[in-house]
């Protein structure tokens, strides 16, 4: 099945631009064309009223007929004018009775017969415009007529007539410079949308051939930080550290495969040529004795290496299980630096327990068993941090809502390149690739655990002169 073809960001936002300025361009439209046609029937209604007024006055003046002009039509044009009424003037002047006493044209529309049916009603009133029926599609006429009052009494009536005009006439006629100024309004709007797009769009090509890069294998990517946008820059530095995760965890990964091959390697090798000295004969007595404990130990060695990969891979998959009970912590913390202390060959490193005196009676709901684990781990780190002589602490302090246990160490301390990643899994400093056994699994295991009772573990300081490691437990879980 071939994959749908995708348009770019830029094709999108151009046709969304144009989509939204369509619509709104129509609504607006649509609005005006409504409030400017209905103000113009309201104004034409307006005109013919004031038109039939003047009308009616000059006939009150001139004893209900408007005076002979020769030229009637002259007059009538000025008049209607100034009321802002264009069309040819229709003009009627009616006695009490309604009958026509004086007209203009002598030939008036064929709306007048309609008009002349509805004079009944119009002379039971007031001044009123009305409109009239179109015919034969044409436009329809408004009628408006005025009463003739002489010395308190009607006199006649008189009547005028105008087409009423469509408003929306001319308003999409051609306009040279209006459809010009309409255009360069569209393509200078959709040239900033251009010019904006792709402007937001050179990161995210850059973000997407990384990610390529990534898929492929290469993690050496450098990002550009000097964008302004916060989201740019956000999305620019989290895509450059998680490339700089990556590499240096494809460093680890092959770290990882030379240290698993030799830790394994070791032992087996050992335990083959120990073997292989009691079977043939080379060695017998005590020494075959002595060479079958060390093949124990070799085994022992290897199986807690294969354990520690399994607990490991359990902690990592989230099959984590934690027992919790109250317990003294500072009777607990004693407990674990005598019996580590007992076990220890090296007789040069003095371990002190400092805990302030409200500690004394602190209670912890914990899981003792894994807060051992995390301790015996850092334990042994800083024991193989320090060379000759030193000393280890073990402090206990609290906060409102934190238990604060740390291991101070004199050792030769971590190099600052290797701090950021001595809580990934597998990675084992330059020297102790080479002095000191083991996988690399002890301190993330150790965090996993922290994080698992709802603290953490964290690398405090680190200097020549030692390091201090900080297990942080929630007083309440």
């Amino acid at each position: 099945m071939s994959k749908r073809e995708r348009k770019s960001l830029l094709y999108h936002w151009s046709i969304r631009y144009f989509t939204i300025l369509f619509i709104s361009i129509m609504i607006l439209g649509l609005l005006a064309m409504y409030v400017f046609n209905r103000n113009a029937i309201s104004a034409q209604y307006t005109s013919v009223e004031n038109m039939v007024g003047d009308l009616g006055a000059i006939a009150q003046d001139n004893h209900g007929r408007l005076p002979q002009i020769p030229d009637m039509e002259g007059f009538l044009g000025k008049l209607a004018e100034r009321h802002n009424l264009q069309s040819r003037p229709i003009m009627f002047i009616l006695n009490r009775d309604g009958q026509v006493v004086q007209q203009y044209p002598s030939v008036p529309p064929e709306e007048i017969k309609q008009m002349m049916m509805r004079i009944p009603d119009m002379m039971s009133g007031d001044a009123q415009v009305i409109k009239l029926e179109a015919q034969q599609d044409q436009e329809p006429y408004l009628a408006g007529i005025y009463p003739i009052i002489i010395e308190s009494s009607k006199a006649g009536y008189a009547l005028y007539m105008a087409p009423q005009r469509n408003a929306l006439d001319g308003m999409f006629a051609f306009r040279y410079p209006r459809w010009i100024l309409l255009a360069s309004f569209l393509f200078i709007g959709w040239g900033i949308v251009h010019v904006l797009t792709r402007r937001l769009i050179k990161p995210i090509q850059e973000a997407a051939n990384a990610a390529k890069q990534i898929v492929a294998g290469n993690y050496n990517l450098q990002f550009r930080n000097d964008y302004k946008e916060k989201e740019i820059h956000e999305l620019t530095h989290s895509f450059q550290e998680m490339a700089d995760r990556l590499n240096r965890l494809e460093k680890l990964r092959t770290q990882l495969l030379a240290g698993v091959t030799h830790e394994l390697k070791t032992p087996v090798t050992a335990i083959s040529g120990l073997v292989q000295a009691v079977r043939g004969k080379v060695v017998e007595g005590d020494e075959a004795e002595a060479f079958l404990d060390h093949c124990m130990n070799e085994c022992n060695r290897l199986q807690k290496m294969v354990e520690d990969l399994l607990d490991f891979n359990s902690f990592a998959a989230g099959n984590i299980q934690v027992d919790r009970e109250l317990i003294g912590i500072q009777t607990m913390l004693t407990d674990i630096v005598e019996r580590w202390s007992c076990v220890q060959e090296r007789h040069s490193i003095e371990v002190k327990l400092e805990a302030p005196v409200p500690a004394a009676n602190l209670q912890l709901c914990t899981d003792p068993i894994r807060i051992e684990q995390i301790l015996i781990n850092l334990l042994n780190n800083a024991r193989d941090a320090i060379v000759a002589e030193g000393v280890v602490i073990v402090r206990l302090d609290t906060t409102a809502r934190y238990c604060h246990i740390s291991v101070h160490d004199t050792g030769c301390g971590i190099p600052i390149a290797g701090q950021k990643d001595i809580f990934e899994p597998f990675y084992r400093g330059a020297d102790k690739r080479t002095l000191v056994h083991g996988l690399g699994l002890g301190l993330p295991f150790s965090r996993m655990i922290a994080r698992s009772l709802g603290g953490d573990l964290v690398l405090t300081h680190s200097s020549t002169n030692g390091s201090i490691f900080e297990l942080i437990v929630p007083l309440e879980s």
